[in-house]
């Protein structure tokens, strides 16, 4: 029987993570938004993770299948708006599972572990953006109970 577990990432996990994050960016970003530079994740993503592990307000989670880091989520908590009743939002940046454990749960425990440290840190919502055209994310968070609230309309000029 398989085992799985979400972790707090740490160094030791940077190598998975910058695989993860450049699988995002190439099924997600690179299939649904031509303005993403989907090399930056190689280029980048490693100091990035350092510098979010490092930061109270953002949470870096793994998930473990048999032993083995096969999922991501980056997610962080802004400061009270005073336009939302002095209240904190929690939001998800990126959450990516290896495609051949997508199904097993391990997006589901990360999306878990995620909203309840939300909650130790006085957020009232989680907030995620999903591409209109990746119907597979967007179900995914439905199912979780996440709603449509607005929509985001853009004119590309070059």
């Amino acid at each position: 029987m398989p085992t799985t577990r979400v972790d707090v990432a740490d160094v030791t996990d940077l190598d998975d993570l910058v695989r993860l994050e450049t699988g995002l960016f190439a099924e997600d970003a690179g299939a649904h938004d031509a303005l993403v530079d989907v090399g930056w994740p190689e280029q980048h993503a490693r100091d990035d993770f350092i510098r979010l592990m490092s930061n109270e307000a953002a949470l870096v989670l793994v998930a473990r299948h048999d032993g083995r880091v096969s999922g991501h989520l980056v997610g962080y908590v802004g400061g009270p708006s005073p336009t939302r009743f002095g209240r904190r939002t929690a939001e998800i940046r990126s959450l990516y599972v290896d495609e051949d454990v997508r199904s097993s749960g391990l997006g589901q425990l990360l999306v878990r572990d995620f909203t309840a440290w939300a909650q130790t840190q006085a957020a009232a919502a989680v907030a995620v953006t999903a591409y209109t055209a990746n119907r597979s994310a967007r179900a995914f968070y439905e199912k979780l109970g996440f709603a449509e609230q607005s929509v985001v309309l853009r004119i590309a000029l070059d």
